[in-house]
């Protein structure tokens, strides 16, 4: 096959865009800072003032009426003003005039429902921030709160953005509202309120709205949806407990900087809370956060946010990145109503993020959908109103965004945040996953600035085209920052500020010395570790000193000590608390928090099904505990639980905690200067020291590198050494990571020839650093497209449209090329290239034979291939358990090629041909699955294959997620509708491998199978009655469950409820549309 492709040239087009015009620029310097003075109190704002005077006067008049009210106890009412809905669609996106709402006997609270078009009138007005909009909230909203207002009775039409109600419309709301009953609720001098009954006439319309006001608070949502049939968030939510709720306005100093300059386009500000509600402000307040740190102001106030341009900001761990991120997503969700992607490195991360963010979702009413292993839909749930966040790792990140640019709804998305971008540089293919993934988007850019040109809309040199979407990325700190930032097409922002200090030490033997990395003397000796409580005994049994290291803060302090494997960890954790006991400490730190202690070992118990490791059980009564992928997901939460409350306070863990949750600390403790066979980087070392001084929890942070006398000379090399680069990975294994780029960018139709496969490569961080790795980019194009044929993943067609071999032609640069069925089946199960061959091969041959009276077969079609590599057994282990299967189970393992003659050459020579071996490998992995999904408990499994638990539950994670690969590339294929009709439902059961009655509450997030079945027995089978319950309750009825964890569980429920609820609304009416 020959591919003429010309070389590869300089950097491609840009995708920036033009900034975004800020509409309004702020008078004074004072009103300009982030942290301005003597603001007026407002909880939000939505329409434009087209006069200032109006607003003070209609505030002054609106607020003196109800003083008179409250006074006199008249039975009249207050005048209430046209206004927006927050969330309401313009007129020309819809063109329907939302009907009034009926009247209800009861007197309910102003609950605000956003609605696809404008109502007819809002009771609100609000007081102005400098010339800012009204409607949501008023200055004192806290002493008036409206049920509801009357509707015209001339049924007139919305007014557009910014206009009001006419004087004499006004006039004649008021002479109707004087005619209704208006009820004094209980008053005193500091919260004073006044309950209206409304009252109007319908409205005519086909789909007449009724919207009823919530009596719980916690159902006040700023994004709820009008429904046209039932109030869907208010049938959830009504049934809930009602409970007493402090006062949620919470008001501003003077000297509050969380005040808004206009840092979002001023026709879309929300609020003063950086174009946000306030509620905003006291979500995060209630979380901890009292105030931003000053880098967090500087970036939120910063040109690239404020006219929408990408930005990548690059701080030390600890920094509060995710802050940033955050505030900035809920500014596009809720502001410029666009949906948003937020891409994280690790499944645990984002169940992490999905707890996190729930008390938002379910307050400010948006949408949070998880994107990890086997969850996530394709394409996502089309919304009609309210806005998502999809959180996803980088492989489901990228299947999304190929699932939106089918569907042509990439539109609906303004907004890709990515944390730990850095990891481009990753040497495993999720590096080159995801340098693919934003080279997409910025092509998809560049397409939507060419077309906003070419039409004459793109306005002035700062407006930046709506349909482009933003990039956000957030990195640890390397060495190309700036050139990371240019492939990024991204400004740049960067800093080495941390909330705490931090003081970094090495310890070699007794000797402790300080680092100072811009003094002359980079290591400065400081004192010697006191040893003089030690025995020979402890000397013996802790010849590194570890326990005298912790004992200098332990247990008034948090400790983590990182161990370079899984077994260390262990054998660390049981030396530590040997050694406690040898130095007559046992008493004084096994009676701290015992009770507690007490309670986290009998969750672990019930998490693990009475089972519990012996070791951990030992370590937790001194407080000690140990933290790998060697244990389950449940168990790694609760031991997570435990030290975050105090409970635990020294925790023996791997490398992988410190890329991975937020476990902060007083002093961190690092062994060796290796991890596993490798030498620690500088990058991996500061990620571990970042885990010390956290913010808010410590006045300071320690770490301490130890090193052995011998290894003296590698200390500088990982403490001072300089950062390291971000290095494409793309043209790594045979160009590989480039020839799936270009099958997406095929399988998409943005491409469809290699001249425009050479324009996108253009845009690679690969073609920016050609030189520097001395790659020749033209020789790396005609490799990808050369793997491509080979593999019979694309077609070339000739200028009749006819697709020949690729044997037959040469491809030029203007040659169509198109995705085979194959390509495109690979594409939308998200298989690697290498393996799309083989899992159709496997497919196609186990068709004929396939074994439905026993679920064997299937699961060893969804078997990772790629664990296949790390897993090992014994001969004896195997035979054993192999010659337990029953019939139809030794059936299949005959189709597959392995029969007892191979398991008895196995047992007594260990060796096998060379040709059964992977699939030996892949057996005994299903075996383990088999049983796992015959809900045999875990460790049972872990002992019988001699495993780990948490090797034995990635298993389990990993082939659900491999079946839904499986699934979406079979829905391609059509001779494969067989294993469509069959693998549907086997995927939703083995993500969990439990019985069916567990499965509706395994939908919550968090939720495994052992806190499942503790609910179930608790009574609470279904997520409607976990959404109706209070969180006491559960607590009361549920063994050892933190009111926290219940908080999160009901919230979940809630969430996800709403979910579903306004989903089938959202088909119905559509349904109902077209109709």
């Amino acid at each position: 096959t020959g591919v003429v492709v010309a070389a590869g040239g300089a950097a491609g087009p840009g995708a920036t865009g033009q900034k975004r015009k800020v509409e309004e620029e702020c008078g004074e310097p004072s009103k300009c800072s982030p942290a301005g003075k003597k603001r007026p109190q407002s909880e939000g704002s939505l329409l434009l003032a087209e006069d200032e005077s109006f607003f003070n006067k209609n505030a002054s008049e609106l607020m003196a009426m109800e003083d008179s009210l409250l006074s006199t106890g008249s039975k009249s009412v207050i005048p209430v003003h046209e206004s927006e809905d927050m969330f309401a669609d313009s007129d020309e996106e819809t063109g329907v005039t939302a009907p009034p709402a009926q009247p209800k006997e009861s007197t309910p609270r102003l609950r605000k429902t956003p609605s696809r078009t404008r109502r007819a009138s809002t009771a609100t007005a609000a007081s102005p921030i400098g010339k800012e909009n009204y409607g949501y909230s008023t200055r004192r909203r806290s002493r008036v709160e409206c049920a509801g207002a009357a509707d015209k009775v001339n049924n007139d039409k919305s007014l557009p953005l910014g206009e009001t109600t006419p004087h004499s419309t006004r006039k004649s709301l008021s002479r109707q509202q004087s005619k209704l009953s208006a009820t004094p609720s209980n008053t005193s001098q500091t919260d004073r309120s006044v309950s209206l009954t409304p009252c109007g006439t319908p409205s005519q319309h086909k789909s007449a709205s009724i919207t009823q006001a919530s009596t719980n608070s916690e159902s006040q949502g700023l994004c709820s949806m009008p429904l046209s049939l039932l109030n869907v968030r208010e049938r959830v939510l009504q049934s809930t407990p009602k409970q007493t709720q402090p006062n949620r306005l919470l008001q501003q100093n003077k000297d509050d900087s969380y005040v808004n300059e206009h840092v979002v386009n001023v026709k879309k500000d929300r609020g003063p809370f950086y174009g946000l509600p306030l509620r905003v402000q006291q979500l995060y307040r209630e979380k901890g956060i009292k105030e931003l740190f000053p880098w967090q102001i500087q970036c939120l106030t910063s040109k690239a946010v404020q006219n929408k341009n990408n930005l990548l900001y690059s701080l030390p761990t600890s920094g509060g990145k995710t802050l940033v991120a955050e505030i900035i997503m809920l500014q596009e969700m809720l502001c410029y109503r666009k949906n948003c992607i937020f891409v994280l490195p690790y499944v645990s991360l984002v169940q992490e993020k999905i707890r996190s963010l729930s008390p938002f979702a379910l307050d400010l009413g948006f949408y949070l959908e998880e994107y990890a292993g086997p969850k996530g839909r394709f394409p996502p749930q089309k919304r009609r109103v309210k806005k998502s966040l999809f959180i996803c790792t980088i492989e489901k990140a990228h299947a999304l965004l190929n699932s939106l640019v089918v569907e042509k709804r990439i539109h609906e998305v303004g907004l890709v945040v990515i944390d730990e971008v850095h990891m481009i540089g990753e040497n495993n293919g999720r590096g080159a996953n995801l340098e693919s993934f934003i080279t997409k988007i910025k092509y998809i850019n560049s397409e939507a600035k060419e077309q906003t040109v070419g039409k004459g809309t793109a306005g002035s040199n700062h407006e930046k085209p709506s349909e482009m979407i933003q990039i956000i990325s957030m990195s640890a700190t390397v060495g190309n920052l700036k050139e990371l930032s240019i492939f990024l097409e991204s400004e740049l922002y960067t800093d080495s500020w941390r909330p705490v200090q931090l003081y970094e030490y090495i310890k070699v033997g007794q000797d402790i010395h300080k680092v100072q990395i811009n003094e002359a003397e980079q290591f400065q000796f400081v004192r010697k570790l006191s040893i003089a409580n030690c025995t020979q005994d402890v000397k013996s049994r802790d010849g590194d000193f570890v326990t005298n290291l912790i004992l200098e803060v332990f247990p008034a302090h948090s400790c983590l000590v990182f161990c370079d494997t899984k077994r260390r960890c262990e054998n660390v954790s049981l030396m530590i608390c040997e050694v406690l006991h040898m130095l007559g400490n046992t008493e004084r730190i096994g009676g701290h928090c015992s009770e507690e202690k007490e309670v986290l070992i009998e969750s672990l118990k019930q998490e693990g099904s009475g089972f519990m490791c012996p070791k951990l059980e030992k370590t937790l009564r001194y407080g000690v505990a140990y933290h790998h992928s060697g244990l389950t997901m449940d168990e790694r939460k609760l031991i997570e639980e435990g030290y975050l409350s105090g409970t635990i306070g020294v925790l023996c863990c791997t490398s992988t905690l410190a890329a991975g949750v937020n476990l902060p600390a007083r002093r961190v403790i690092i062994r060796s200067p290796f991890m596993g066979r490798s030498q620690l980087t500088h990058t991996q070392y500061k990620q571990m020291t970042g885990r010390a001084g956290r913010a808010g929890l410590d006045t300071h942070g320690e770490a301490f590198l130890m090193v052995k006398p011998h290894e003296v000379k590698r200390v500088e090399s990982v403490v001072t050494s300089p950062v390291e680069h971000c290095m494409t990975t793309l043209h790594l294994q045979g160009n590989t990571g480039l020839a799936t780029l270009i099958l997406n960018s095929l399988f998409l139709g943005i491409i469809s020839t290699p001249a425009q496969a050479k324009a996108i490569l253009e845009m690679t961080l690969m073609n920016l650093q050609s030189k520097k790795l001395s790659v020749d980019t033209g020789a790396a194009l005609q490799t990808a497209l050369d793997l491509l044929l080979e593999n019979k993943l694309i077609s070339l067609a000739d200028s009749g449209g006819w697709t020949q071999e690729a044997t037959q032609q040469t491809c030029h640069l203007t040659t169509p090329m198109k995705p085979t069925r194959l390509g495109r089946a690979a594409i939308q199960g998200n298989v690697p290239l290498n393996l799309a061959g083989r899992l159709y091969k496997d497919l196609k041959n186990a068709r004929p034979h396939l074994a439905v009276d026993t679920p064997l077969h299937l699961l060893y079609l969804v078997t990772p291939y790629d664990l296949t590599e790390t897993i090992y057994y014994t001969a004896s282990i195997y035979y054993k358990i192999f010659m337990k299967l029953d019939e139809s189970e030794l059936q299949v393992a005959r189709v597959l090629g392995i029969h007892e003659g191979v398991i008895t050459a196995l047992m007594t020579c260990g060796q096998v041909s060379k040709a059964v071996k992977p699939a030996l490998a892949r057996f005994y992995l299903t075996l383990v699955l088999l049983d796992l999904w015959n809900a045999v408990p875990i460790h049972e499994v872990a002992n019988k294959f001699d495993v780990s638990r948490g090797e034995a539950q990635n298993l389990m994670t990993s082939a659900a997620s491999f079946a839904s690969s499986v699934l979406h590339f079979c829905d391609e294929i059509e001779e494969f509708w067989a294993y469509q009709e069959l693998l549907e439902p086997f995927v939703k059961r083995l993500a969990h491998c439990c019985t069916p009655d567990l499965l509706p509450l395994l939908e919550l997030p968090g939720v495994k199978a052992g806190r499942a079945r503790q609910l179930l027995a608790a009574g609470y089978s279904t997520i409607q009655a976990i959404s109706r319950s209070d969180p006491k309750d559960l607590v009361a009825r549920v063994e050892h469950l933190p009111f926290k964890t219940a908080k999160a569980i009901v919230q979940s429920a809630q969430l996800l409820l709403i979910d579903k609820a306004e989903a089938l609304h959202d088909e119905a009416e559509i349904l109902l549309n077209i109709m």
